[in-house]
């Protein structure tokens, strides 16, 4: 199992989702390089090709028409195709899986999280402050999530999955992701990233991707282990 570990910097992306998100990050830094580069340039030739030499004034021109139109035109054309993939990626990352293979209900509330696994009737939940919620997920699986919040506004962040949702109370809200072939431990991967009151940085979660095969045995020993301490909890309550 790969461990990679939570500090000050993004966990590797682990879904589709996530890589396409990347790839435009990455489209838009090097963009930024090369216009940083090539304004620096133009400055140092600038500097050293026109620097003072003597009182005569240089020669003065109004306009340039070719000049105008390139420095016009050109820029408009590449923030035009920024768009359309800025566009063209939303869009995708947007879209609901409308025949999921796992769904994953979360509840946030003040200042805990909950995840359920309808399908298999398996609970997870976070308790005290050492206890952090565990989100387990199958590695090369579509995985669509139902979130809710009890409270108030929560917001639902995976830095690995490089996408993060409001969950305001009283309106459920559902996105879906495609896990790759990432299976690892993501310590403290998952945070809340709307301030929600006094314990806020409490709220915080870890992501296990396990092997389907892993997965499905985690779930089996889950709702069996869940099942031996119901009764329990029920004779405790009576």
């Amino acid at each position: 199992m790969i461990l990679w570990a939570s500090s000050g910097t993004l966990d590797p992306p682990i879904t589709d989702q996530a890589a396409e998100t990347e790839r435009v990050w990455d489209l838009f830094l090097y963009l930024a390089y090369g216009v940083f580069a090539f304004v620096l340039i133009l400055v140092v030739y600038v500097v050293i090709r026109f620097r003072r030499r003597d009182d005569r004034l240089p020669r003065q021109k109004h306009y340039n028409i070719p000049l105008e139109i390139a420095y016009t035109l050109i820029p408009f054309v590449v923030v035009m195709g920024l768009f359309a993939v800025t566009f063209v990626t939303v869009r995708a990352i947007d879209e609901t899986d409308e025949n999921p293979e796992l769904t994953v209900h979360v509840t946030a509330f003040q200042w805990q999280w909950k995840f359920e696994y309808p399908e298999s009737g398996v609970t997870v939940i976070g308790g005290a402050d050492s206890d952090i919620a565990e989100l387990v997920l199958p590695a090369k699986t579509s995985v669509l999530f139902e979130m809710e919040s009890l409270d108030v506004i929560h917001s639902f962040w995976v830095t690995a999955f490089r996408f993060k949702r409001d969950i305001i109370p009283g309106r459920s809200t559902s996105f879906s992701v495609d896990i790759g072939d990432a299976a690892g431990a993501y310590p403290n991967a998952g945070v809340c990233a709307e301030y929600c009151g006094l314990d806020h940085a409490k709220m915080q979660f870890s992501v296990l991707v396990l092997e389907p095969d892993d997965f499905d045995a985690w779930l089996v020993e889950q709702a069996s282990d869940q099942s031996s301490e119901q009764p329990v909890e029920q004779a405790v309550g009576s």
